[in-house]
């Protein structure tokens, strides 16, 4: 799995961009919107096209057969020229991955009722043979974008009974018109012909891109993304080729050649009108021109806020000054290997993207999508298409269309912000461990409190619905809180369920600070009146609010177990702890909250803190498939059985509320059970951490000397520092609060009426694609 770094002031430039992506309740996908997705396009768009052919023809198959290729999401090449996943759009409104069309016997078209997927690596947009004639070829393929029409063309009747029913089937699609055309530019460059008589070719491929749309209108098609060409001055692949020009013809800011961006933006320019032409004579036709130059220019203008340590050279490559030598390419021998961590490098093996920059593209086209007109709204009457996720807010200010007005987080360490941070600074006590870097280094790049090397799961919550990061509440001045109007944070980390005094008397202490559940609640209810006018407008502000009760209570027990305290008498707080969580939602209720998210515990029994204070029980003791304990995960699970008991409790006594709990012990489960499936390495050691069986030492703390460096890809960990985990899972502990939101009764439509609260995507696949 690929890491999703970027810097703090990222949403500055995703201001429009969602972390969300639904799918849809029901099976048919986007609610109803689009029913079947169907691309064309080269290798950028390719899902396996030109695999199959390579294999159907028992021709010498293609580099993308082979790893490197598609290690960091599907672990195991698929036929995608990329190490993960591609742009296409298919898990963002709710279809499987596109199957590939080529290589599938006739007849056996079943798979295709959702959408097919045309594209071929090295296709070109003008016909193989007049590019022949221009001495342009193509190693790969003689496939261009009129035989992917006709293909398309050809299995149509095998979808659709009648032409009526056909007309209905394209009306209702998503028609993906490449990237395209870029090939017919880049063999002609590579094989040394002038830019003068490229040029030429310019018009000929937009009325060819132009003329295969107006033949899908005619068919019935009604809605099209169009993007334009990438960059290709910042290729590395065409950078090699035409390394040692003038000192003038750089980019100084970028080091890309200028004059080949300056092309990608002509050929841009002649498409965007040809659309508007095709727009004016069909009125009622979506076409959403998608700007990826503009999009991808951000990762080389501004490549640490994305998290991009290499711009120009090839994750995937070998040799010059771009890691690209055009006779050695990735995945044929000697090239099995990669970068280490792909996730900082923007291009993939010298000529296509990595996953993460793909991801970005993806959240481009959601944007262009959502501001392009015709409106997105306009496409789908259902309004139920969400603009692309990997966790960033919503388009409007009003988060999730007036859904939420305002997030309320109460919780500990998982949860922290930055509130025990700045409690030690307005107490002038030691800072804590999580004020220093390695602290933050993957997301922020600098430490911010929080127990992660980036971003929590209330962070992806937040941004999910259209928020910004939410403020701790501690260490503000009174008065001055006119930030809290969207929300704010109550966790801090260390922070128990039960009274601190009352856990003392139990001979349970707690090292870094006396704050708990109670104390939480309370900081609220003395925020609450800044806030609101009166008690009517203040229960109005938490009808809209949502509430995140948690996860609390770990702490109660972690500290118990790590002082040594006997398991019997540990077990005697849970009903102790459950009963305050629940006080303090009926507390809330009181107020005139209306929607709780309720977490359980996590599998504490997997965490190496804990495996470390246990090292050396007994073998039995332990699972043999994850090796984690399994009396402290059954204790995990007892508090989380008693937890929803009471909760249904209270649902059961307010059954206008809306209580949702979050399953988060089954879903870490699934990182332990499957870890190669989400991409990681290491199970039960800290990546932050030294010592020991599980690189765990409770003597030295992460982000203190002597522990200032941590492991070089954290998502391949699950735990971060032995207690906390890595961004990467918070990104998919996320998912999972999205799936219990949209699976959980009260159904998420009933809780916002405006029905565009979305599912978490990611960057990530949905649970169980």
């Amino acid at each position: 799995m690929a890491t999703s770094s970027s810097c703090s002031s990222l949403k500055q430039h995703f201001l429009v961009f969602l972390i969300v992506i639904i799918r849809s309740i029901i099976n048919s996908p986007v609610n109803g919107c689009f029913t079947s997705i169907f691309s064309f396009g080269d290798s950028l768009t390719d899902t396996g096209n030109l695999l199959e052919i390579s294999i159907s023809e028992s021709t010498k198959p293609p580099r993308s057969a082979f790893l490197p290729y598609g290690h960091t999401f599907f672990h195991h090449p698929t036929g995608r020229f990329c190490d993960g996943r591609l742009v296409i759009l298919a898990e963002a409104l709710g279809f499987s991955f596109l199957p590939p069309f080529y290589g599938s016997k006739s007849g056996k078209w079943e798979k295709f009722q959702k959408g097919a997927n045309f594209a071929v690596a090295g296709a070109t947009a003008l016909n193989s043979s007049f590019l022949a004639e221009q001495g342009i070829h193509s190693v790969s393929t003689n496939i261009s974008l009129g035989v992917e029409v006709n293909s398309f063309k050809h299995l149509l009747p095998s979808l659709c009974s009648s032409s009526s029913n056909c007309k209905e089937l394209l009306r209702k699609s998503l028609i993906v018109m490449g990237e395209i055309g870029g090939n017919d530019y880049n063999h002609a460059f590579k094989q040394g012909k002038n830019i003068e008589n490229i040029r030429q070719l310019v018009p000929l491929v937009v009325d060819i891109i132009s003329s295969s749309i107006n033949e899908l209108i005619e068919l019935g098609a009604m809605t099209f993304l169009v993007p334009g060409n990438f960059p290709i001055g910042c290729s590395p692949s065409l950078l090699t080729k035409f390394h040692g020009s003038e000192k003038d013809q750089y980019d100084p800011l970028t080091g890309c050649l200028t004059w080949l961006n300056q092309f990608s933006q002509h050929h841009n320019e002649l498409l965007r009108k040809e659309l508007e032409n095709i727009r004016n004579l069909h009125p009622q036709i979506n076409i959403i021109y998608v700007d990826y130059y503009k999009a991808a220019m951000r990762f080389y203008h501004s490549p640490k806020q994305f998290g991009f340590k290499e711009t120009l050279k090839a994750c995937c490559g070998i040799g010059g000054l771009y890691n690209y030598d055009p006779l050695i390419y990735c995945g044929y021998p000697p090239l099995k290997q990669s970068c280490n961590d792909p996730s900082s490098y923007i291009s993939w093996d010298g000529i296509h993207y990595t996953e993460v920059v793909n991801k970005w593209l993806a959240h481009t086209i959601f944007e262009d999508l959502m501001n392009t007109i015709p409106r997105l709204g306009s496409l789908c009457p259902s309004s139920t298409v969400n603009k692309l996720g990997i966790l960033y807010p919503v388009i409007i200010n009003s988060p999730v269309n007036g859904c939420f007005t305002s997030i309320f987080s109460f919780g500990d360490s998982l949860t922290d912000t930055g509130n025990l941070l700045e409690i030690s600074l307005s107490d002038s006590t030691n800072p804590p461990h999580s004020a220093f870097l390695p602290y933050g280094r993957t997301f922020f790049h600098h430490p911010t409190g929080r127990f992660c090397d980036g971003r929590l799961v209330i962070d992806f919550l937040a941004e999910a619905l259209g928020f910004s990061f939410l403020p701790p509440f501690y260490g503000s001045k009174s008065g001055k809180w006119e930030k809290f109007q969207k929300g704010a944070n109550f966790a801090v980390a260390s922070a128990t369920a039960l009274n601190s005094s009352f856990l003392a008397e139990q001979g349970i202490h707690s090292v870094s600070t006396n704050i708990s559940l109670g104390v939480e609640v309370n900081s609220f209810k003395h925020l609450l009146p800044s806030l609101c006018s009166s008690s009517s407008n203040c229960k109005e502000l938490l009808r809209k609010s949502l509430i995140v009760m948690g996860e609390i209570g770990g702490n109660d027990y972690n500290h118990a177990f790590m002082q040594g305290k006997n398991i019997e008498n540990i077990r005697q707080l849970v009903p102790l702890v459950v009963d305050i969580i629940s006080s303090s939602i009926n507390e809330l209720i009181e107020l005139g909250a209306m929607t709780f998210l309720v977490p359980g515990n996590f599998p504490i029994g997997c965490s190496p803190s804990l495996l470390t204070k246990f090292h050396g029980s007994e073998k039995d003791q332990y699972d043999p498939l994850t090796g984690c304990l399994t009396w402290l995960n059954q204790f995990s699970q007892h508090h989380n059985e008693l937890l929803r008991k009471e909760l249904e409790n209270i649902r059961n006594l307010h059954p206008q509320i809306n209580i949702i709990y979050v399953d988060y012990y089954k879903a870490a489960m699934r990182f332990y059970h499957s870890p190669k499936q989400f991409g990681f390495k290491e199970t039960l050691k800290a990546c932050c951490g030294i010592g020991g069986l599980y690189n765990y030492d409770p003597l030295i703390y992460c982000g203190y000397p002597p522990l200032k460096q941590c492991c070089n890809d954290p998502s391949s960990y699950i735990s971060w520092d032995g207690i906390h985990y890595t961004e990467v899972v918070n990104k998919w502990l996320a998912h999972t609060v999205f799936e219990d939101l949209m699976n959980t009764i009260p159904r998420l439509g009933s809780l916002c009426l405006s029905s565009t609260v979305n599912k978490l995507g990611i960057l990530y696949p949905m649970f169980g694609v």
